[in-house]
């Protein structure tokens, strides 16, 4: 697999329909962000970021203070009204090649056809809550072509469900939060991340959603990168399982996590950030009853190292003070090729 490195994001991101208090997050109430209660014209086109949780994975959703970052990487769609009768559907991989291609009616948007019977599910799921949120949406419509695209590979596991329910939340004139909740169980953190322009400290209390930017450029951001596994995580499954074992944590674990988050936000050094990294790990680690990554893959690393969102898989954090081609060689040693820069991918 290719190292990306420096690389850039595939496609020109398009401005966020989201501007000013709108994108910049929190408490979410139609007097802060005033989410559009109209439909947009039914051709236009629509782009949101990608993410990452930095901290508080897992207790998030029980309350937990999280320090998530958008991304330079995100998700494109692309509406256009035509007489076709149906939704025409089109994926769009980062290389340019279709994954997916379906078509829905558009009165009750059943599946008409569909290239992938379990991936036509999800396109499908989103309309009809998009409906329940808002009835005007597709009310009467004369067909449409939508082209979703990500300019990054799907398996990274970097926000394809969240930046495509936010781009629906714009097409139908809802609040992404609520057609959020609508689909999903996830804390509602990366919906955040997608409308927003920087670094963001999110919390769910009482199931309402509230973040706000923080200023997160730490000064050894150049010492801290993000790999990837090569595993790709099914969020939804490691939420379901993480519940089941734990019903209601206990308050001085949400605690715990909510002030590693502070203390991470404001580390001046970075011995400072690593020594938050371990205890955070730790904390997580008793949480599951599982091994940390460090334990499992990184027993020899000089510096420190954090999972990422669900445990297992897709994107790790870790600190690395010596020369970034040592790092290379370092992580193709453990069959670890495809790495990034604080600086090359966060907001």
């Amino acid at each position: 697999m290719k190292t990306f490195l420096n690389s850039k994001p595939c496609l020109a991101p398009i401005p966020s329909p989201f501007s000013g208090e709108e994108a910049g997050g929190g408490e979410v109430k139609k007097t802060k962000h005033n989410f559009s209660e109209k439909i947009p014209p039914l051709s236009f086109t629509t782009y949101h970021n990608a993410k990452l949780l930095l901290s508080a994975e897992y207790l998030v959703l029980n309350g937990a203070k999280a320090l998530a970052v958008p991304l330079r990487f995100g998700q494109r769609l692309q509406i256009d009204e035509n007489e076709s009768g149906f939704i025409s559907w089109q994926s769009i991989a980062h290389n340019g090649s279709e994954w997916f291609r379906g078509k829905y009616n558009t009165t009750d948007f059943s599946i008409l056809e569909g290239s992938n019977s379990d991936i036509a599910i999800h396109p499908q799921r989103l309309m009809k809550a998009a409906r329940i949120l808002n009835p005007a949406f597709c009310a009467g419509s004369s067909g449409c072509h939508v082209i979703s695209t990500l300019n990054y590979p799907l398996l990274w596991g970097l926000g394809s469900s969240s930046t495509l329910i936010a781009a629906v939340a714009v097409w139908a004139g809802i609040d992404p939060f609520k057609l959020h909740f609508e689909v999903s169980s996830g804390s509602g953190y990366d919906i955040a991340c997608a409308i927003s322009k920087g670094p963001l400290i999110y919390s769910l209390k009482d199931k309402i959603p509230h973040f706000e930017p923080v200023p997160f450029s730490p000064s050894f951001a150049d010492k801290i990168f993000f790999i990837y596994q090569g595993i790709k995580q099914d969020s939804a499954e490691g939420i379901k399982k993480y519940r089941k074992r734990n019903t209601e944590p206990e308050n001085n674990l949400i605690d715990a996590a909510s002030q590693l988050t502070d203390r991470m936000l404001i580390s001046v050094t970075l011995d400072e950030f690593e020594k938050v990294i371990s205890e955070h790990e730790i904390l997580i680690s008793m949480l599951l009853d599982a091994p940390s990554i460090r334990e499992t893959l990184f027993n020899d690393l000089p510096g420190e190292v954090k999972s990422l969102g669900a445990w297992g898989g897709d994107f790790c954090m870790l600190t690395w003070r010596e020369d970034p081609a040592l790092l290379s060689t370092y992580l193709k040693s453990k069959g670890l090729e495809t790495w990034f820069s604080f600086n090359d991918i966060v907001l």
